[in-house]
């Protein structure tokens, strides 16, 4: 697992976030596995989203910077909503000092919309 030596108060995005509603989530998996992991979403832009994954996850062991796979983005509200992306991980990194302790921000940025 690679991780840069920066916090997510650095501000590396070229967009402003906006928080994720309640039970939001980020869901994948890796070819040839049969685990979905599911992760919470944390916030998102029209350009990506921001995951939390907790430091003891073993997933940690599998992504790293640059890789780039499909996810689903649930959204839930009146009715579940699904949409799946292709993204990159840009950066796997500390959250600000006090916010979600024991956990790493993941960083995807969005490359596109998958047909469905």
């Amino acid at each position: 697992m690679k991780t840069d030596n920066y916090s997510e108060s650095e501000d590396l995005r070229a967009q402003m976030r906006t928080a994720a509603a309640e039970g939001a989530s980020v869901e994948f998996a890796f070819p040839g596995s049969m685990i979905v992991y599911q992760f919470p979403l944390r916030d998102w832009s029209h350009t990506g989203l921001g995951i939390l994954a907790r430091q003891d996850s073993k997933i940690l062991d599998y992504i790293q910077e640059g890789q780039v796979f499909p996810v689903t983005l649930r959204r839930e509200g009146t009715g579940i909503s699904l949409e799946v992306y292709r993204v990159e991980i840009r950066h796997i990194s500390d959250p600000e000092q006090g916010r979600h302790p024991g956990h790493k921000v993941v960083g995807l940025s969005i490359l596109e919309k998958a047909s469905t």
